[in-house]
């Protein structure tokens, strides 16, 4: 039964340092795109602490003898001063626009030296296998207590609360194999020894996705305008001739009526917003058929396939909500790929038949075709 704990011990021991490994790795290869290399240095210098516990359960089972009193104190305070750096590192990641403060790392450092010259100062509990440091593990124990409460108030990914949840359930489980039951129950004995896997593997899918939200957040920024969530001109025109070429299709062109004098009256907190509403009804009821894209300033574009829905209805759908759901009215433009079969005409058109409508009253739905010929020269 030792040899079976002994070989499990060094498995998992041994595939930590590799997911260890793997995740210093990508954070250095992380840095490496940005300018500000603080945040990743000390998680870099916390993910090389958090591997010796693991290289010294490693040779331990090697050897098949318990660690030296040294070197187990030594791994002990390792995983504590690990587990600060790494933490207050997410946390620092995940919480954008926040300075890394150092008084706080430093603050529970101090502690972890108090407990440490503490253990020192007191003869080391005997176990089966080796030493043990109550204090020590007791003040981890407090520090994963401490995390779990004050990351309550920061939006954190759920995979954090679950690698907390784990190394709270390591070492709550590794308090009572060594103080409690003194290694006498055997599913503890397994718990402590695979549950530091999952905690790793947590780690790096933590960094992970960390890298995948901000992947995603680059992209999005470079095809989204920031305010109104829909295309940026130059996105929008590229899904828009993929849509040209597949169907039949129609520009609609919105212009919000009378929104420099709202702007100047109301200020542009309220501007911003009912242009967002704007946005938000155009991309409503576009979205079945086709894309959204903001053009400039007050102006919005859809982009639809026409061979479902007539584009008048749309138009005069997106017209109606605005004006019923809106401090504000809009002016609407369309035409279709009947009348144009390239894009930039097809929006020159449609921006044609917007301004018809504008100079014609407000708040109405034009078609490109309704313009009177002596008027669709207009520069």
């Amino acid at each position: 039964m030792n040899d079976a704990f002994t070989n499990l011990s060094l498995i998992i021991s041994s595939i930590c340092v590799v997911v260890i490994a793997i995740t210093w790795l990508s954070t250095i290869k992380i840095m490496s795109s940005y300018r500000n290399k603080q945040a990743f240095i000390m998680l870099i210098s916390g993910l090389s602490i958090a591997a010796i516990p693991q290289l010294l359960t490693a040779l331990a089972a090697i050897k098949q003898q318990p660690l030296p009193s040294m070197l187990s104190i030594i791994s002990t305070i390792a995983g504590v001063i690990s587990f600060i750096i790494i933490n207050f590192v997410l946390m620092k990641m995940y919480t954008l626009g926040i300075k890394l403060r150092f008084a706080p790392i430093l603050l529970l450092g101090f502690g972890a030296l108090a407990a440490i010259v503490a253990s020192l100062l007191f003869t080391p509990y005997e176990v089966k296998h080796g030493l043990a440091y109550p204090i020590l593990d007791f003040y981890m124990f407090i520090l994963i207590i401490t995390m779990l409460v004050v990351t309550r108030q920061i939006d954190m990914p759920s995979s954090y609360f679950i690698s907390l949840l784990t190394l709270f359930s390591y070492q709550l489980g590794l308090m009572l194999h060594r103080y409690v039951f003194e290694q006498s129950q055997l599913w503890l004995h397994i718990l402590v020894e695979i549950l530091p896997f999952f905690y790793y593997i947590l780690l790096f899918y933590i960094l992970l996705e960390w890298i995948m939200d901000r992947l995603l957040s680059t992209y999005q920024s470079a095809i989204l305008d920031g305010l109104t969530g829909l295309y940026i001109r130059r996105h929008f025109q590229k899904k828009m001739l993929q849509i040209m070429y597949k169907k039949p299709a129609a520009i609609i062109f919105c212009d919000i009526d009378n929104f420099k004098l709202l702007n100047d009256t109301k200020g542009h907190q309220v501007a911003d917003m009912a242009l967002q509403q704007v946005a938000a009804i155009i991309k409503e009821e576009v979205s079945p058929y086709g894309i959204a894209g903001r053009y400039g300033g007050e102006e919005l574009l859809g982009g639809i396939a026409i061979d479902r829905i007539k584009p008048a209805n749309i138009a005069e759908r997106i017209r109606e909500r605005v004006e019923q759901e809106t401090i504000v009215t809009v002016s609407v433009g369309f035409s279709t790929t009947k009348e144009a079969d390239e894009l930039m005409l097809l929006v020159k058109q449609a921006d044609e038949a917007m301004y018809y409508a504008k100079t014609t009253g407000k708040n109405k739905v034009a078609s490109y075709r309704s313009i009177p010929a002596a008027l669709k020269q207009r520069t």
